[in-house]
């Protein structure tokens, strides 16, 4: 309605200009034809009255043409005749309503029209014919006629043209707000419509505007836009699909390539209680052993099998590819459950692992499996950089970071800190801003992936949350994880 509104007005605002110019000039111009007809009549009749007080001036005398001048005046009721004297220090019946000076023609027996203004503020023609008197004096016969009749005319004219420029101003406003209402105000309401849905991201409905105006052609370009939008964002759509399932076929290779390293432990681990199983069961099938020897044996070898049956179902566990999904969790629990898979390569190694829980159990968006993967490579990658033993040490707690503001991933209030700490070799500054590349490594052949910090770092990223790493050759490697925590996220 705004954009009819002010075409309409544009409109209106350039008809009222152009009809009042005209209107001014055609009344100008009628006002000057008005005038000069006024100021003919005037000369005719001054022509007239001219000839007859010359012939009665000369025949009769003075007192005789004036008389004759008095009675004439007397048969004109518009035009007021008077004997004028050019000169000055005449008698006021006998002086001219204007100053000699503009009256210098008459003395060139130029007859004079001019007009002029009374002290009562009326406007009149004057014409003055000359007329030479005894050869030396020079005398003018005086019309005067009112210009009110003209005033009044124009007055008239300009009621009439106000009168015409309003009903027009009215009618084209009428006009103009019927048509806009269909040709732009309904049309600009669908395009709007339509140009909020393609801003929301529905794409699924088209637009189509009838006629060939601008409108129309506007309504084939966002058309033409919401198509292409569609097929981006399908095309869209099936890309990052195709990376969701690369990437998580990534993952699960690593997760393989991990398995693999923990497995080597784990080998070593279910020998001790393998031998333990074989051992008491050679002891029952040995004669002569007392019935409450062989339940004790019974006992020890259960325990035995389903401490092995643990370790298995945790393997198979973190190995099974499953759909990536988020939930809360405890990140204190997600420590103590990594303990049981560190156990193996960590005593092989010779480092004792440590766990700092929080006071308070901390909640946070996170797939449990995707997590336990980043808590698995970063422990996994500091026991192996510590081949003369020491300390790993994992903990939690509530986390201030100083990371600013405007670069955090997600504004969250309250953050999370996971650290993993080793006493390793640590690492070389010149290899700090590659280690999360893909393919980075400095292992040896056959010792890693090159993989396993990128996925970690993906994987953080994916949660909302950054990884920083701290590392000193000789002196270890600090990798500190930020998640966001849920609302209401810190119990107890």
């Amino acid at each position: 309605m705004r954009l009819t509104l002010k075409i309409t007005f544009a409109v209106m605002l350039g008809v009222v200009l152009i009809f009042s110019i005209y209107s001014f000039l055609s009344i100008q111009r009628e006002r000057e034809q008005l005038k000069k007809n006024l100021s003919r009549e005037a000369r005719h009749l001054g022509e007239s009255l001219r000839v007859m007080v010359t012939e009665i001036w000369k025949q009769r005398g003075e007192k005789e043409a004036l008389e004759f001048l008095e009675r004439a005046n007397r048969g004109y009721k518009e035009i007021l005749v008077r004997w004028v004297w050019i000169e000055a220090n005449q008698p006021p019946q006998f002086q001219p309503r204007v100053p000699l000076d503009q009256l210098d023609e008459l003395y060139d027996e130029e007859t004079v029209a001019l007009l002029a203004g009374s002290p009562e503020g009326r406007d009149f023609l004057l014409t003055y014919l000359p007329l030479l008197v005894d050869g030396e004096r020079i005398g003018a016969i005086e019309l005067s006629e009112s210009m009110d009749e003209m005033h009044d005319y124009v007055e008239e004219s300009l009621r009439r043209s106000a009168i015409v420029v309003g009903a027009s101003v009215v009618s084209g406003i009428l006009l103009m707000t019927v048509l806009g209402s269909f040709w732009i105000n309904k049309p600009m309401r669908r395009l709007r419509a339509q140009a909020e849905r393609i801003g929301r991201g529905d794409f699924s409905t088209s637009l189509k505007i009838s006629g060939g105006g601008e409108l129309g052609e506007l309504a084939n370009t966002i058309e033409t836009m919401r198509s292409q939008l569609a097929e981006a964002r399908e095309a869209e759509q099936a890309a990052n699909q195709a990376k969701i399932e690369a990437l998580e076929k990534l993952r699960h290779t690593e997760r393989l390539a991990t398995l693999g390293r923990l497995s080597a432990g784990m080998a070593h681990e279910l020998g001790t209680p393998l031998n333990v199983i074989a051992g008491r069961a050679k002891l029952i099938s040995s004669a002569g052993m007392e019935r409450e020897a062989v339940d004790r044996s019974s006992r020890i070898i259960s325990e035995q099998a389903e401490r092995m049956t643990g370790l298995m179902r945790q393997l198979l566990s973190f190995a099974r590819r499953g759909e990536a999904r988020k939930q809360p969790v405890d990140l204190n629990g997600a420590l103590r459950a990594v303990l049981p898979l560190l156990e193996p390569s960590a005593h092989e190694q010779r480092v004792s692992v440590q766990l700092h829980e929080s006071v308070r159990a901390l909640l946070v968006d996170a797939d449990p499996a995707q997590l336990q993967q980043v808590l698995l490579n970063l422990s996994l990658n500091g026991i192996q950089a510590m081949p003369e033993g020491g300390a790993l040490s994992l903990s939690c707690q509530l986390a201030a970071p100083d990371k600013p503001l405007e670069e955090r991933p997600v504004p969250a209030d309250k953050w999370a800190l996971l650290q993993v700490r080793d006493q390793g070799t640590g690492i070389d500054p010149e290899h700090l801003d590659a280690i999360f590349d893909p393919f980075f490594t400095t292992k040896d052949v056959g010792q890693g992936t090159g993989l396993g910090l990128s996925i970690t770092y993906g994987i953080i990223e994916d949660h909302g949350g950054w990884i920083e790493v701290d590392s000193r050759p000789g002196e270890g490697s600090c990798f500190s994880i930020y998640l966001p925590l849920k609302e209401n996220g810190v119990d107890g």
